[in-house]
Protein backbone atom coordinates (compact mmCIF):
# COMPACT_ATOMS: atom_id res chain seq x y z
CA UNK A 1 0.00 0.00 0.00
CA UNK A 2 1.19 3.41 -1.10
CA UNK A 3 1.47 5.43 2.47
CA UNK A 4 1.59 9.01 1.39
CA UNK A 5 -1.21 10.10 0.01
CA UNK A 6 -0.97 13.65 -0.71
CA UNK A 7 -2.03 14.36 -4.15
CA UNK A 8 -2.53 17.98 -4.79
CA UNK A 9 -4.57 17.95 -8.12
CA UNK A 10 -8.31 17.12 -8.76
CA UNK A 11 -9.95 15.66 -11.83
CA UNK A 12 -13.03 16.98 -13.14
CA UNK A 13 -16.17 14.38 -14.26
CA UNK A 14 -15.54 15.98 -17.60
CA UNK A 15 -11.85 15.28 -18.13
CA UNK A 16 -12.89 11.36 -18.46
CA UNK A 17 -13.07 10.13 -21.74
CA UNK A 18 -11.60 6.91 -21.73
CA UNK A 19 -13.29 4.51 -24.41
CA UNK A 20 -16.83 5.27 -26.03
CA UNK A 21 -18.86 3.16 -23.48
CA UNK A 22 -16.57 4.66 -20.64
CA UNK A 23 -18.37 7.63 -18.28
CA UNK A 24 -15.62 8.04 -15.83
CA UNK A 25 -16.83 8.94 -12.43
CA UNK A 26 -18.26 12.47 -11.53
CA UNK A 27 -17.21 14.86 -9.24
CA UNK A 28 -19.05 14.51 -5.96
CA UNK A 29 -20.66 17.83 -4.81
CA UNK A 30 -21.79 16.77 -0.76
CA UNK A 31 -19.62 17.02 1.68
CA UNK A 32 -18.77 16.12 5.36
CA UNK A 33 -18.09 18.47 8.08
CA UNK A 34 -16.35 21.63 6.17
CA UNK A 35 -15.46 19.61 2.77
CA UNK A 36 -15.32 16.34 1.09
CA UNK A 37 -12.49 15.77 -0.63
CA UNK A 38 -12.83 13.53 -3.98
CA UNK A 39 -10.26 11.40 -5.75
CA UNK A 40 -9.58 9.91 -9.06
CA UNK A 41 -11.37 7.01 -9.14
CA UNK A 42 -10.21 4.36 -11.03
CA UNK A 43 -10.46 5.01 -14.70
CA UNK A 44 -7.60 7.61 -15.39
CA UNK A 45 -7.40 9.88 -18.12
CA UNK A 46 -3.64 10.31 -19.87
CA UNK A 47 -2.01 13.25 -18.45
CA UNK A 48 -1.41 16.53 -20.68
CA UNK A 49 2.03 16.27 -22.25
CA UNK A 50 3.24 19.19 -20.44
CA UNK A 51 2.56 16.77 -17.29
CA UNK A 52 4.72 13.91 -18.30
CA UNK A 53 7.95 13.59 -16.66
CA UNK A 54 11.16 13.06 -19.41
CA UNK A 55 12.74 11.37 -17.11
CA UNK A 56 10.81 9.80 -14.51
CA UNK A 57 12.82 7.82 -11.78
CA UNK A 58 11.07 4.48 -10.81
CA UNK A 59 12.47 0.91 -10.26
CA UNK A 60 10.40 -1.18 -11.41
CA UNK A 61 11.82 -4.42 -9.73
CA UNK A 62 11.71 -8.16 -11.00
CA UNK A 63 7.71 -9.34 -11.30
CA UNK A 64 6.69 -12.12 -9.08
CA UNK A 65 7.08 -15.96 -10.58
CA UNK A 66 3.73 -16.50 -11.87
CA UNK A 67 0.95 -19.11 -10.25
CA UNK A 68 -0.66 -20.51 -13.33
CA UNK A 69 -2.19 -23.94 -11.18
CA UNK A 70 -3.96 -23.34 -8.20
CA UNK A 71 -5.80 -26.16 -5.70
CA UNK A 72 -6.39 -24.91 -2.90
CA UNK A 73 -9.12 -26.39 -0.61
CA UNK A 74 -11.15 -24.01 2.24
CA UNK A 75 -9.49 -23.66 5.68
CA UNK A 76 -12.87 -24.04 7.71
CA UNK A 77 -13.62 -27.08 9.40
CA UNK A 78 -14.97 -29.78 6.71
CA UNK A 79 -18.17 -30.79 9.44
CA UNK A 80 -18.98 -27.10 10.41
CA UNK A 81 -21.77 -26.15 8.31
CA UNK A 82 -21.42 -22.79 9.08
CA UNK A 83 -17.90 -22.37 7.89
CA UNK A 84 -16.95 -20.43 11.41
CA UNK A 85 -14.38 -22.41 12.41
CA UNK A 86 -10.62 -22.72 11.49
CA UNK A 87 -8.89 -25.95 10.70
CA UNK A 88 -5.92 -24.61 12.05
CA UNK A 89 -4.07 -27.28 9.53
CA UNK A 90 -5.94 -26.62 6.70
CA UNK A 91 -5.33 -22.99 6.89
CA UNK A 92 -1.69 -23.36 7.62
CA UNK A 93 -2.12 -25.54 3.50
CA UNK A 94 -4.13 -22.80 2.19
CA UNK A 95 -1.87 -19.97 3.53
CA UNK A 96 1.32 -21.45 2.35
CA UNK A 97 -0.95 -22.02 -1.67
CA UNK A 98 -2.16 -18.20 -1.91
CA UNK A 99 0.71 -16.40 -0.61
CA UNK A 100 2.38 -15.75 -4.01
CA UNK A 101 -0.78 -14.99 -5.28
CA UNK A 102 -1.65 -12.25 -2.39
CA UNK A 103 2.18 -11.15 -2.46
CA UNK A 104 1.56 -10.27 -6.19
CA UNK A 105 -1.61 -8.42 -6.07
CA UNK A 106 -0.13 -6.42 -3.40
CA UNK A 107 3.16 -5.54 -5.37
CA UNK A 108 1.18 -4.90 -8.15
CA UNK A 109 -1.10 -2.47 -7.02
CA UNK A 110 1.51 -0.67 -5.18
CA UNK A 111 2.88 0.00 -9.18
CA UNK A 112 -0.03 0.96 -10.10
CA UNK A 113 -0.69 3.50 -6.88
CA UNK A 114 2.76 5.06 -7.77
CA UNK A 115 1.40 6.38 -11.36
CA UNK A 116 -1.97 6.90 -9.59
CA UNK A 117 0.17 9.58 -6.93
CA UNK A 118 2.22 10.94 -9.60
CA UNK A 119 -0.81 13.04 -10.25
CA UNK A 120 -0.42 11.22 -13.26
CA UNK A 121 3.81 11.97 -14.36
CA UNK A 122 5.39 8.66 -13.82
CA UNK A 123 4.60 6.95 -17.07
CA UNK A 124 7.38 4.47 -15.81
CA UNK A 125 5.11 3.24 -13.03
CA UNK A 126 2.65 2.80 -15.74
CA UNK A 127 4.97 0.76 -17.62
CA UNK A 128 5.84 -1.33 -14.88
CA UNK A 129 2.37 -2.35 -13.80
CA UNK A 130 1.90 -3.29 -17.44
CA UNK A 131 5.37 -5.51 -17.51
CA UNK A 132 4.13 -6.96 -14.51
CA UNK A 133 1.12 -7.52 -15.53
CA UNK A 134 2.35 -9.02 -19.26
CA UNK A 135 4.58 -11.58 -17.10
CA UNK A 136 1.75 -12.88 -15.66
CA UNK A 137 -0.33 -12.62 -19.24
CA UNK A 138 1.81 -14.24 -21.21
CA UNK A 139 2.72 -17.07 -18.48
CA UNK A 140 -1.11 -17.56 -18.97
CA UNK A 141 -1.38 -17.14 -14.74
CA UNK A 142 -4.41 -18.54 -13.11
CA UNK A 143 -5.84 -20.52 -16.00
CA UNK A 144 -5.57 -23.49 -14.36
CA UNK A 145 -7.91 -23.30 -11.58
CA UNK A 146 -8.15 -27.04 -10.10
CA UNK A 147 -10.62 -26.80 -7.08
CA UNK A 148 -13.92 -25.08 -6.02
CA UNK A 149 -11.87 -22.91 -3.98
CA UNK A 150 -9.30 -22.02 -6.56
CA UNK A 151 -12.08 -20.84 -8.54
CA UNK A 152 -12.96 -18.28 -5.81
CA UNK A 153 -9.54 -17.07 -5.16
CA UNK A 154 -9.87 -16.10 -8.73
CA UNK A 155 -12.85 -14.37 -8.51
CA UNK A 156 -11.32 -12.38 -6.00
CA UNK A 157 -8.20 -11.66 -7.64
CA UNK A 158 -9.23 -10.99 -10.78
CA UNK A 159 -10.80 -7.61 -9.88
CA UNK A 160 -7.44 -6.33 -8.43
CA UNK A 161 -5.59 -7.57 -11.39
CA UNK A 162 -8.17 -5.63 -13.93
CA UNK A 163 -8.55 -2.71 -11.50
CA UNK A 164 -4.64 -2.16 -11.26
CA UNK A 165 -4.53 -2.44 -15.16
CA UNK A 166 -7.33 0.26 -15.63
CA UNK A 167 -5.29 2.78 -13.42
CA UNK A 168 -2.45 2.57 -16.41
CA UNK A 169 -4.47 1.71 -19.60
CA UNK A 170 -4.30 5.15 -20.66
CA UNK A 171 -0.82 6.42 -19.56
CA UNK A 172 1.31 7.52 -22.93
CA UNK A 173 3.60 5.54 -24.36
CA UNK A 174 2.49 1.85 -23.11
CA UNK A 175 3.31 -1.02 -25.83
CA UNK A 176 0.03 -1.76 -27.86
CA UNK A 177 1.69 -5.32 -28.05
CA UNK A 178 1.31 -6.23 -24.19
CA UNK A 179 -1.34 -4.12 -24.03
CA UNK A 180 -3.36 -6.56 -25.85
CA UNK A 181 -1.93 -9.85 -24.22
CA UNK A 182 -2.80 -8.27 -20.91
CA UNK A 183 -6.49 -7.47 -22.02
CA UNK A 184 -6.70 -10.94 -23.82
CA UNK A 185 -6.10 -12.56 -20.37
CA UNK A 186 -7.97 -10.50 -18.26
CA UNK A 187 -10.76 -11.52 -20.30
CA UNK A 188 -9.96 -15.43 -20.28
CA UNK A 189 -9.93 -15.27 -16.84
CA UNK A 190 -13.55 -13.60 -16.41
CA UNK A 191 -14.76 -16.09 -18.91
CA UNK A 192 -13.50 -18.75 -16.87
CA UNK A 193 -14.91 -17.10 -13.49
CA UNK A 194 -18.43 -16.95 -15.74
CA UNK A 195 -17.69 -20.63 -16.82
CA UNK A 196 -18.03 -21.80 -13.10
CA UNK A 197 -20.00 -19.83 -11.51
CA UNK A 198 -22.79 -20.55 -14.51
CA UNK A 199 -22.74 -24.02 -13.49
CA UNK A 200 -22.50 -23.69 -9.46
CA UNK A 201 -25.56 -24.79 -8.24
CA UNK A 202 -24.45 -24.77 -4.48
CA UNK A 203 -25.50 -21.58 -2.25
CA UNK A 204 -21.91 -20.05 -3.10
CA UNK A 205 -23.38 -19.14 -6.37
CA UNK A 206 -25.15 -16.60 -4.31
CA UNK A 207 -23.77 -15.69 -1.72
CA UNK A 208 -20.46 -13.44 -1.23
CA UNK A 209 -18.64 -15.73 -3.82
CA UNK A 210 -20.71 -14.76 -6.17
CA UNK A 211 -20.09 -10.79 -5.69
CA UNK A 212 -16.26 -11.18 -5.83
CA UNK A 213 -16.29 -12.90 -9.11
CA UNK A 214 -19.15 -10.47 -10.53
CA UNK A 215 -16.30 -7.61 -9.32
CA UNK A 216 -13.63 -9.77 -11.13
CA UNK A 217 -16.26 -9.86 -14.34
CA UNK A 218 -17.32 -6.37 -13.91
CA UNK A 219 -13.82 -5.08 -13.90
CA UNK A 220 -12.14 -7.30 -16.67
CA UNK A 221 -15.04 -7.07 -19.07
CA UNK A 222 -14.20 -2.82 -18.49
CA UNK A 223 -10.69 -3.53 -19.25
CA UNK A 224 -11.29 -5.81 -22.59
CA UNK A 225 -13.99 -3.66 -23.67
CA UNK A 226 -15.90 -6.95 -23.21
CA UNK A 227 -20.49 -6.40 -22.80
CA UNK A 228 -21.27 -9.76 -22.06
CA UNK A 229 -18.35 -9.77 -19.12
CA UNK A 230 -19.36 -6.64 -17.98
CA UNK A 231 -23.01 -7.55 -18.07
CA UNK A 232 -22.81 -10.90 -16.46
CA UNK A 233 -21.02 -8.77 -13.72
CA UNK A 234 -23.54 -6.32 -12.72
CA UNK A 235 -25.45 -8.99 -13.08
CA UNK A 236 -24.13 -10.76 -9.94
CA UNK A 237 -23.89 -7.83 -7.47
CA UNK A 238 -27.71 -7.75 -7.95
CA UNK A 239 -27.62 -11.37 -6.88
CA UNK A 240 -26.55 -10.14 -3.92
CA UNK A 241 -28.60 -6.69 -3.93
CA UNK A 242 -32.29 -8.36 -4.04
CA UNK A 243 -31.39 -10.56 -1.03
CA UNK A 244 -30.29 -7.50 1.21
CA UNK A 245 -33.24 -7.43 4.08
CA UNK A 246 -35.28 -4.19 5.02
CA UNK A 247 -33.51 -4.64 7.75
CA UNK A 248 -29.80 -4.68 5.89
CA UNK A 249 -28.60 -8.25 6.17
CA UNK A 250 -27.64 -10.82 3.92
CA UNK A 251 -29.66 -14.07 4.68
CA UNK A 252 -26.51 -16.27 3.48
CA UNK A 253 -23.90 -14.08 5.64
CA UNK A 254 -26.10 -14.20 8.63
CA UNK A 255 -25.90 -18.07 8.61
CA UNK A 256 -22.07 -17.71 9.04
CA UNK A 257 -22.60 -17.64 12.89
CA UNK A 258 -19.70 -15.77 14.54
CA UNK A 259 -18.12 -13.99 11.66
CA UNK A 260 -21.83 -13.43 10.48
CA UNK A 261 -20.26 -9.50 11.02
CA UNK A 262 -17.38 -10.07 9.14
CA UNK A 263 -18.84 -11.64 6.28
CA UNK A 264 -20.85 -8.83 6.19
CA UNK A 265 -18.11 -6.52 5.83
CA UNK A 266 -16.51 -9.10 3.23
CA UNK A 267 -19.43 -9.16 0.75
CA UNK A 268 -20.43 -5.30 1.07
CA UNK A 269 -16.44 -4.96 -0.37
CA UNK A 270 -17.14 -6.29 -3.88
CA UNK A 271 -20.68 -4.86 -3.75
CA UNK A 272 -19.74 -1.49 -3.44
CA UNK A 273 -16.55 -1.64 -5.90
CA UNK A 274 -19.08 -3.25 -8.78
CA UNK A 275 -21.21 -0.17 -8.10
CA UNK A 276 -18.25 2.71 -8.52
CA UNK A 277 -18.07 0.42 -11.62
CA UNK A 278 -21.12 0.65 -12.60
CA UNK A 279 -21.38 4.13 -12.56
CA UNK A 280 -19.15 4.37 -16.31
CA UNK A 281 -22.25 2.65 -17.57
CA UNK A 282 -24.51 4.87 -16.38
CA UNK A 283 -26.40 2.84 -14.09
CA UNK A 284 -27.10 3.25 -10.36
CA UNK A 285 -26.49 0.53 -8.56
CA UNK A 286 -27.03 2.41 -5.33
CA UNK A 287 -30.88 2.79 -6.39
CA UNK A 288 -32.04 -1.16 -6.46
CA UNK A 289 -33.55 -2.97 -4.70
CA UNK A 290 -35.32 0.22 -2.66
CA UNK A 291 -31.39 1.75 -1.63
CA UNK A 292 -30.86 -1.99 -0.41
CA UNK A 293 -26.53 -1.35 -0.86
CA UNK A 294 -27.03 1.91 1.48
CA UNK A 295 -29.03 -0.39 4.24
CA UNK A 296 -26.25 -2.96 3.86
CA UNK A 297 -23.70 -0.31 4.50
CA UNK A 298 -25.52 1.52 7.45
CA UNK A 299 -25.80 -2.00 8.69
CA UNK A 300 -22.26 -2.91 8.70
CA UNK A 301 -21.95 0.60 9.82
CA UNK A 302 -23.19 0.44 13.01
CA UNK A 303 -21.81 -3.04 13.81
CA UNK A 304 -18.14 -2.15 14.01
CA UNK A 305 -18.01 -1.09 17.27
CA UNK A 306 -21.01 -2.96 18.77
CA UNK A 307 -21.93 -5.86 17.27
CA UNK A 308 -25.07 -6.88 19.08
CA UNK A 309 -27.63 -6.73 16.06
CA UNK A 310 -25.40 -9.65 15.05
CA UNK A 311 -25.00 -11.42 18.25
CA UNK A 312 -28.86 -11.23 18.47
CA UNK A 313 -29.56 -12.58 14.91
CA UNK A 314 -27.25 -15.71 14.91
CA UNK A 315 -27.54 -16.21 18.61
CA UNK A 316 -23.43 -16.18 18.73
CA UNK A 317 -21.06 -14.26 19.96
CA UNK A 318 -19.46 -12.23 16.91
CA UNK A 319 -15.21 -12.86 16.26
CA UNK A 320 -13.51 -9.80 17.46
CA UNK A 321 -10.94 -8.04 15.45
CA UNK A 322 -7.55 -9.07 15.80
CA UNK A 323 -4.99 -6.74 17.44
CA UNK A 324 -6.26 -3.45 18.56
CA UNK A 325 -10.26 -4.87 18.52
CA UNK A 326 -11.12 -2.56 15.51
CA UNK A 327 -11.56 -3.15 12.26
CA UNK A 328 -8.48 -3.43 10.35
CA UNK A 329 -8.28 -0.64 7.48
CA UNK A 330 -7.62 -3.25 4.54
CA UNK A 331 -11.29 -4.67 5.77
CA UNK A 332 -12.91 -1.51 5.20
CA UNK A 333 -11.06 0.17 2.14
CA UNK A 334 -14.37 -0.35 0.07
CA UNK A 335 -15.80 2.26 2.62
CA UNK A 336 -13.93 4.91 1.07
CA UNK A 337 -15.09 4.35 -2.12
CA UNK A 338 -18.97 4.48 -0.47
CA UNK A 339 -18.19 7.85 1.15
CA UNK A 340 -16.93 9.26 -2.00
CA UNK A 341 -20.51 8.66 -3.31
CA UNK A 342 -22.89 8.77 -0.14
CA UNK A 343 -21.11 10.55 2.74
CA UNK A 344 -22.03 10.33 6.27
CA UNK A 345 -20.80 11.72 9.30
CA UNK A 346 -20.41 7.81 10.64
CA UNK A 347 -18.49 7.06 8.04
CA UNK A 348 -15.86 9.24 8.05
CA UNK A 349 -15.34 9.10 12.18
CA UNK A 350 -14.11 5.40 10.87
CA UNK A 351 -12.35 6.43 7.73
CA UNK A 352 -10.63 9.48 9.59
CA UNK A 353 -8.77 6.90 12.22
CA UNK A 354 -7.94 4.05 9.61
CA UNK A 355 -6.37 6.21 6.78
CA UNK A 356 -4.77 5.46 4.22
CA UNK A 357 -7.18 2.66 3.88
CA UNK A 358 -6.42 0.32 1.26
CA UNK A 359 -7.30 -4.06 -0.08
CA UNK A 360 -5.25 -5.06 -3.21
CA UNK A 361 -8.22 -7.14 -4.21
CA UNK A 362 -9.98 -3.47 -5.27
CA UNK A 363 -7.24 -1.68 -6.64
CA UNK A 364 -4.91 -1.22 -3.78
CA UNK A 365 -4.97 2.63 -1.49
CA UNK A 366 -8.80 3.83 -1.98
CA UNK A 367 -7.97 5.79 0.38
CA UNK A 368 -5.62 7.94 -2.76
CA UNK A 369 -7.92 6.83 -5.25
CA UNK A 370 -11.09 7.72 -3.90
CA UNK A 371 -10.44 10.10 -1.26
CA UNK A 372 -7.93 12.92 -2.48
CA UNK A 373 -6.45 13.72 0.88
CA UNK A 374 -4.41 16.80 0.89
Amino acid sequence: MVQDVKRGTRWHAAQYALRPFLIATTLLSASVGAAHAQGSGYLLPAPAKDNVQSKPKYDCGTPDAPVVTLDTQSKYKQDDAQRANIDEDAEESYSEAVEPLRVYGRNLVRIANAYVKSNPKNTAAASCTLIWLDAWASAKAMTDMRSKQAHFNLGQALGGFALAYLQVRNAPGLANDQKQRVEAWLKTLGQQIVGFMDKNDAASSRNNHRYWAGLGATAAGLASDDKQLIRWGLDSARVGLAQITPDGTLPLEIKRGKRARDYHIFAAEPLVTTAELARSQGIDLYAENGGALQRLVDRVLGSLNDPSFFEKATGTKQEAYPGDGTVPPSRIAWLEIHQSRRPSPEAEAVLSRKRPAGSSEIGGNTTLLFHDAE
